[in-house]
């Protein structure tokens, strides 16, 4: 858009037609003055002489040789396109002869908008005969450009565009560099964090060569020494170009195979549950077996399915013996409260006074011993 009442500026304009002598040498004989009976204005092109656009004199009468023209009227064109132009006038005489043209730059001003954009790769199709590209809110874009049928090596990209008033502008050029089709040449995987060395556990590829631009990875992942919870893995692959793709995860668990795990413990002097380490768990006939924990708890694994006769022996409680079925494929839960002996021999004294003696003397007092059969009973822990 511009303004179509612009001031321009008023031209004082003095028309002198110079009168030549016809001779063999082109010469001047003399300067005669002409009385002005016309003018006329045209926009950058000239339209050719008597075509442009009339003007008046102020004074309403052209009848001299010196004439002010009346420019306060003058209307711009509504195509005129928003820039910078040129604005010429001449005048005529009498005889009909028109004088040179006169010309003033001036400005259109407004806001011009992005309403076409194109792309074309090493040759130019011509202004408008190249891909079209999408305009979102005056902005090109780029996302949907095809490069699958670029060449190996660099081209010449070139986007162009064209504003509200229809105009292209130049195309602006972008080298891009098309490498050969990489193929996956590693392979690596990590759990949790990203280690700090920035390299993974290395895999595989399943056919035994990274060959391909896509391939299946086979690994070793051990789980021995992972305690037992819920585990995130990454896996990552690296082209043959050395750039490393998008890291894809994966939640897995760590859970305790197929066992027979349960928890052994007492009532004793009124106290419930108590626990019983340190007692020997094991399925009889066989050498699959379990020691408690402080907490009493024990776990059996990897034994064939079948019926077994779990036992549990304690130096301080009778053999606890309870049959079981093992089907291998659920887990079994059991909790073994074995009975207390409750009568100890003079050996079983002997060894508490020998741990139990606080003071190193050899002897030891009622509440040392009273001390020290609570422990045994598993009343106390040690």
């Amino acid at each position: 858009m511009y303004n179509s009442n612009a001031k321009l500026i008023m031209f004082l304009l003095l028309f002198i037609i110079v009168d030549t002598a016809y001779s063999e040498g082109y010469t001047i004989t003399e300067a005669t003055a002409y009385t002005i009976t016309g003018a006329e204005y045209f926009i950058d092109v000239d339209p050719g002489e008597g075509n442009g656009t009339p003007l008046a004199p102020k004074d309403d009468a052209f009848d001299s040789s010196l004439e002010q023209i009346d420019m306060s009227n003058l209307k711009l064109p509504q195509d005129l396109k928003i820039g910078y132009h040129y604005l010429y006038v001449r005048m005529k005489n009498q005889d009909g002869i028109w004088g040179l043209a006169s010309r003033q730059l001036f400005k259109v001003v407004g806001t011009k908008t992005i309403q076409a954009a194109e792309y074309f790769v090493n040759y130019d199709p011509g202004k408008g005969n190249a891909t079209p590209l999408e305009i979102n809110n005056g902005k090109v874009d780029i996302s949907d450009i095809d490069t699958s049928d670029l060449t190996v090596g660099i081209n010449r990209f070139f986007i162009r565009m064209q504003n509200s008033e229809g105009d292209w502008g130049p195309a602006r050029q972008f080298d891009i560099e098309v490498l050969e089709r990489p193929t996956m040449q590693a392979a690596d995987y990590y759990v949790n964090t990203f280690p700090e060395s920035g390299e993974g556990q290395p895999l595989n590829a399943y056919d035994g060569t990274f060959d391909g631009d896509t391939e299946q990875f086979k690994g070793i992942l051990d789980t021995a020494n992972m305690d037992i919870g819920t585990y995130t893995l990454f896996v990552r692959a690296q082209n043959s170009h050395h750039r490393w793709g998008e890291v894809v995860s994966k939640q897995f668990e760590v859970r305790l195979p197929p066992h027979i795990s349960g928890r052994v413990f007492t009532d004793i002097g009124g106290w419930k549950n108590l626990s019983i380490s340190n007692a020997h768990v094991s399925l009889a006939g066989t050498s699959y077996s379990a020691t408690t924990n402080d907490n009493g708890d024990f776990v059996i694994m990897n034994m064939p399915p079948g019926d077994y006769t779990l036992t549990i022996n304690s130096p301080d409680f009778y053999p606890y013996t309870q049959t079981i079925n093992w089907t291998g494929k659920q887990p079994i839960q059991l909790n073994l409260p074995p009975a207390e002996r409750g009568q100890y021999t003079r050996s079983d004294i002997e060894k508490i006074i020998r741990k139990y003696d606080p003071s190193m003397d050899e002897k030891v007092s009622l509440e040392e011993a009273i001390h020290a059969l609570k422990t045994v009973s598993g009343f106390l822990e040690e």
